[in-house]
């Protein structure tokens, strides 16, 4: 939820209660019915909790008839029999009923909401992850989902059953005597009114606290994922103070929060003790002038005492609840957060593939940057064709690969595989075209194995070792001190355990996989820049032999004149537009950018 402290302030505590009620109805679609009868359920047990105290104001009632008689009544013994039927009754409704109808939701709601999220996120382009820091989303999701179980949790315990209570209870006073039930809402009503007018103040303060709950989380994702960095820099020390300061700003809200509503508590408190002993004190006036019988009094007694206890359960569980829904509003905020590179309707799934990617006129520019990155371009991929991608850093090389890919869609222009936009394509379809391998390889925590076989999971032995070897793995994993097990090797998070070098070999072994199972076009986005001369030299012969083997294309970015030198087409990029294109020959030959690219690598070469 994105609201400025004015629109914050201006909020209500009930006015945020109905949202909140309604962001959690819509939540919970799929469970509506199950929420309905245990809701149903809900109303007959409290049905039964008032049934039990009048019951005993109806055998109170005929105490005056046994005690002149000096015998029970049969109408006494009937009373205690249902008293009994109805505690028995009861617990089993309870127990046998609504617990275990609650407590199945419960297990399933904790279970079916993480696979949600994960599908959402999942959905969600590459664009919005690289703009959304990581802990923070990770926050959203999991206090958004704890809140949302703990909201439940105290709906069913805390909020519905004492409205269902203390609504019947007022129903039995007012029909025994209506002075009584009067007296006993009157009573209620300043208490109700003291805490509204009082915790609206506050709701804005819990909203902050959120904010800086889900900074705090980010804060400390990222010092641990970047730990390396924290360590290496001896940064340590900065990155526990500026978590901490936050934690403190956090400690501080609470901290005034909490003692100001334990004050609005105690005051509360008084009012309605006050309340419930004057309407104690004129039922007794009443039963003493004969106008209510002894029973009413032990009603009111036994169920005015379970009332109060109820109210401050209420209050509790709204308590609770406003400051829970802030988290709710943020992961629903979240969770319907539209995804930015969508599957046409009618998505195309062509029966034939030429391999003719076309660029025309096309513009595009980062949502969060204004300038332009790729302007007017124009390019063309053959079939079967190595094209390479030159230029300065930050000239649009990546992102050009990235509209390529489709992890973004573009403005202006179009992007055509064999004459068709690709927007027309079906999306998996498409993407499934691409083997990917970066300078900075994902690896997953599993093993070697689990990792090369990303792409395709039934990938058979024999496409396994031919990636090996064509990544130039075999010999590394032949080294039994470093990986005991072999392709069953456990990497670690991140891929811990492997060097640069060797996360780039196990992305080039992924992406063989992929290129053996249907892939068209292998991406080498400096893929070769964590090698060193002899497996770069090995992933050289692998592209060659793979060009011919399977027939695909090739884009590669790359500063290594090894890498693209033996490319079909070479397009130097500067400016967000194509300046020069040739292959290696024609470009050094024409004296430009390129070649003079090309010096300075040569110049650095000789520098070490």
């Amino acid at each position: 939820m994105s609201m400025d402290f004015d629109e914050k302030s201006k909020e209500t505590s009930f006015s945020l209660f109905l949202k909140g009620m309604k962001t959690l109805y819509e939540l919970l679609v799929s469970y509506r019915r199950r929420l309905a009868w245990i809701l149903i359920v809900m109303f007959i047990v409290q049905s039964l909790h008032i049934v039990f105290p009048y019951l005993l104001k109806m055998i109170f009632d005929e105490l005056p008839k046994v005690i002149a008689d000096g015998l029970i009544t049969n109408r006494v013994i009937i009373l205690l029999v249902g008293l009994f039927a109805i505690k028995i009754t009861n617990d089993f409704i309870w127990h046998f009923v609504h617990m275990i109808n609650y407590k199945k939701l419960a297990i399933d709601l904790e279970n079916d909401l993480p696979a949600r999220a994960q599908e959402k996120l999942l959905e969600l382009s590459v664009g919005f992850h690289e703009r959304e820091n990581t802990g923070k989303k990770v926050s959203k999701i999991e206090k958004g989902i704890d809140r949302t179980l703990q909201i439940i949790h105290s709906l069913f315990w805390d909020f519905f059953p004492p409205i269902i209570y203390m609504s019947i209870n007022l129903v039995f006073l007012l029909l025994i005597d209506w002075r009584i039930g009067a007296m006993f809402l009157i009573a209620i009503i300043p208490g109700v009114f003291i805490y509204k007018f009082v915790y609206d103040k506050y709701i804005a303060d819990w909203d902050i606290w959120e904010e800086k709950k889900e900074l705090a989380i980010g804060m400390f994702c990222q010092s641990i994922l970047n730990i390396n960095t924290v360590q290496n820099f001896v940064q340590e020390r900065r990155e526990v103070r500026e978590h901490a300061n936050v934690r403190n700003d956090m400690k501080r809200i609470d901290r005034k929060l909490s003692i100001k509503i334990e004050k609005l508590f105690s005051l509360i408190s008084i009012t309605f003790n006050f309340g419930f002993i004057l309407t104690i004190c004129t039922t007794l006036y009443l039963v003493s002038i004969g106008e209510v019988s002894v029973g009413t009094l032990v009603f009111l007694i036994a169920t005015g005492s379970v009332m109060l206890s109820q109210i401050w359960a209420l209050m509790d569980s709204y308590t609770n609840a406003i400051r829970r829904i802030y988290s709710i509003l943020r992961m629903k905020k979240l969770l319907d957060e539209q995804p930015e590179i969508v599957n046409h309707e009618n998505a195309i799934i062509p029966e034939s593939y030429q391999g003719v990617f076309t660029v025309k006129e096309m513009d595009f520019s980062y949502p969060e940057k204004q300038e332009a990155v790729l302007r007017k371009f124009n390019l063309t991929i053959h079939p079967k064709q190595m094209v390479a991608l030159v230029g300065k850093s930050g000239e649009g090389k990546t992102t050009l690969i990235k509209l390529l890919c489709r992890m973004y869609d573009i403005e202006t222009g179009v992007i055509q595989l064999d004459g068709t936009d690709i927007k027309q394509l079906d999306l998996h379809w498409y993407k499934k075209l691409f083997a990917i391998v970066k300078q900075d390889v994902e690896i997953f925590d599993g093993t070697i194995l689990q990792n090369i076989c990303y792409a395709c999971c039934s990938a058979t032995q024999d496409q396994v070792d031919e990636a090996l070897l064509a990544a130039h793995l075999s010999k590394t994993l032949s080294d039994t001190n470093r990986f005991p097990d072999g392709l069953n090797t456990q990497v670690g998070e991140r891929g811990v355990k492997l060097s640069g070098g060797e996360k780039q070999r196990v992305g080039i072994a992924r992406a063989y996989i992929a290129l053996l199972n249907g892939a068209k076009v292998l991406v080498l986005d400096e893929a070769t820049s964590n090698l060193d001369s002899e497996a770069e030299c090995a992933i050289q012969e692998m592209i060659n032999s793979v060009r011919e083997k399977l027939n695909i294309s090739i884009v590669a970015i790359a500063h290594r004149l090894s890498t693209i030198r033996r490319s079909d087409m070479i397009y130097v990029i500067n400016g967000g537009k194509i300046v020069e294109k040739g292959n290696h020959e024609r470009l050094l030959a024409g004296n430009g950018l390129y070649s003079s690219l090309v010096d300075l690598q040569r110049l650095g070469a000789l520098r070490d």
